[in-house]
């Protein structure tokens, strides 16, 4: 084995758990978007009940409004017909006075539908409130949750990194280089071992030549199906 190898090997196990590290920094941020998502369908929700509410009512202010605007002409009507001497004008109030009469009941009878649909509203924006108040807590707790995850991460990516870089201090850096380049190409590995002669990496046989080298461990051997550095297992 070429004496490499082992400090290769303890490389390519750093390089490995940097690239897992940075996925889980990079996931973070998504797993808080899904979250945040969560709350905002939550939150839309309660906006679109708390709006549901509000629209009733001003329409119950709007019927109120129409009601005592009635009312105060059914007493002006009746003030005329108090006053009036005339027998066709008292009925003609009477008339009109019997007219908003009914426009008043009729409005009342609507105010009270606006009233049960307003109750109804009310216990939906309740619910919706209440779902809302469970999913804050939720979210605030992983949001929290990830945080600390991140600052974990963080951490233990910067001690590997430092591990990484005294591995790599004593190797030569033409290695150091070939490695690196294999190692970006492949993304999962750069060193692997031979097994009956067939590459751990692309599971191709190798020729006699490359493992004659590998076996010499004078010179680092490649596989020249997929360029991996290769070594036999002692």
């Amino acid at each position: 084995m070429h004496p490499e190898i082992p400090k290769l090997l303890q490389l390519q196990e750093r390089d490995q758990r940097i690239n897992a590290l940075k996925k889980d920094l990079k996931d973070v941020p998504k797993h808080e978007a899904a979250a945040k998502a969560q709350l905002a369908g939550d939150t839309a929700s309660v906006e679109a009940a708390s709006l549901k509410v509000k629209e009733i009512e001003v329409k119950i202010k709007g019927v109120e409004l129409d009601i005592q605007t009635r009312q105060n002409t059914i007493k002006r009507l009746n003030d005329q017909q108090f006053e009036t001497r005339k027998n066709d004008e008292f009925q003609a109030l009477g008339v009109e006075i019997k007219r908003y009469e009914t426009d008043v009941h009729a409005l009342e009878d609507k105010e009270i539908g606006f009233m049960e649909e307003l109750e109804a509203a009310k216990a939906v924006l309740k619910e919706a409130q209440g779902k809302l108040g469970l999913t804050q807590g939720r979210v605030n707790e992983e949001l929290k949750h990830l945080a600390e995850r991140m600052e974990g991460v963080k951490k233990r990516l910067a001690e590997v990194e430092a591990e990484r870089a005294e591995i790599v201090a004593p190797l030569e850096p033409t290695t150091v280089s070939l490695y690196q380049r294999i190692f970006t190409k492949k993304g999962d590995s750069g060193v692997v071992p031979l097994t009956n002669g067939v590459c751990g990496g692309c599971h191709m046989k190798v020729v006699s030549g490359t493992l004659q080298t590998a076996r010499a461990g004078e010179a680092l051997a490649q596989c020249e199906s997929c360029g991996r550095i290769v070594y036999i297992v002692e």
